[in-house]
């Protein structure tokens, strides 16, 4: 039995078809919601409980050989910040408890860039000690911790491989993703004109994140990291890509970096008011303007990973979403 945590999100859905679809179908799938139609079709077995119950997920590791551990919260402000440590530590102490009482052979830990990532704009690899990077977001500290957790337990014996993606784009997003939601806004917007501000990103394609951790699972050292990388866009290729993928054209123009500060200081509070998660806030300028140097050369030599060009991704992703605009 394999067990894959988070399995109903983006990576997860597209993990636990691409283990389906290469012969593995003694999968438990573990999950925090109800919304389970998209992964039911792979699924031997699903498990609704919370990462952050210990017991439930010592109970949902039992019987396990191997464990893919998914499950996260993704969070842009730091306005929930115990739940986002109670997950992204906590639940990963417990996945990570779970499988050295129950012996089970692999664990690989999906983290983040972000936990690698200083904020200093400078070279980013699996070279640098988690130990000692210092990011800038409330959610990089806390992949950062639950990264170090994986490590202190393979110093126990655990078996485990860690992988590192960068911004995740692309179809199958049924739980909406922030650039999910990003796509959507620009997919459906009537207004000619949008605005962008010199920055940008390493994206990457969800299915080629998920052909990654399976290559980790399968080719990964123990105790060892892989960064899982796309290509650097700019914000404004990104919207003017998305805008031809979906037969519009935008006329693009450019904000003053004080202004979009200055936007980011009241955005964040305007969203609480009415629950929404905001789109601009300072941790994700300060992401955008990095100017980091993101390395993926070790996953491409030692893995055989391969990803796609961020604009086929970018474009699937469009016409994902579309389709499911008109079937809904």
């Amino acid at each position: 039995m394999i067990l894959v945590t988070g399995a109903s999100g983006h990576i997860g859905n597209v993990l636990a078809a691409l283990l389906y679809q290469n012969g593995y179908k003694d999968l438990r799938l573990m999950v925090r919601g109800s919304n389970t139609a998209h992964i039911e079709p792979y699924a031997k077995e699903i498990v609704r409980a919370d990462i952050c119950d210990a017991d439930a997920v010592m109970k949902a590791v039992e019987g396990c050989t191997d464990v893919f551990h998914l499950a996260a919260s993704i969070q842009l402000t730091g306005a929930r910040k115990q739940r986002l440590h109670d997950v992204n530590v906590g639940g990963t102490r417990n996945v990570v408890n779970a499988c050295l009482a129950h012996g089970v052979k692999r664990l690989v830990h999906v983290s983040s860039i972000h936990a690698l990532e200083g904020g200093d704009g400078g070279a980013v690899d699996e070279a640098v000690d988690v130990s000692g990077c210092r990011p800038s977001d409330e959610y990089g500290r806390t992949k950062v911790l639950g990264t170090q957790a994986v490590l202190e337990a393979c110093e126990k014996g655990l078996d485990a491989v860690i992988v590192y993606p960068t911004g995740v784009i692309g179809p199958y997003d049924y739980r909406e993703s922030f650039s999910g939601t990003m796509f959507r806004k620009y997919i459906t917007s009537r207004s000619p004109v949008h605005f962008y501000f010199d920055g940008g990103y390493d994206f990457v394609d969800v299915r080629d994140v998920a052909e990654g951790i399976y290559r980790a699972w399968q080719y990964g050292e123990k105790g060892q990291g892989y960064i899982l990388a796309g290509g650097r866009c700019t914000i404004r290729e990104v919207i003017e890509t998305v805008g031809r993928s979906a037969g519009r054209r935008f006329k693009m123009v450019r904000v003053p970096f004080p202004v979009v500060r200055a936007a980011a200081a009241v955005v964040p509070a305007l969203c609480a008011l009415s629950g929404r998660e905001p789109i601009l806030t300072q941790d994700t300028i300060d992401i955008l303007v990095s100017g980091s140097q993101i390395s993926d050369a070790k996953a491409r030599e030692r893995l055989g990973y391969a990803p796609r060009p961020i604009s086929d991704s970018i474009r699937d992703a469009v016409k994902w979403h579309m389709d499911r605009l008109c079937a809904g």
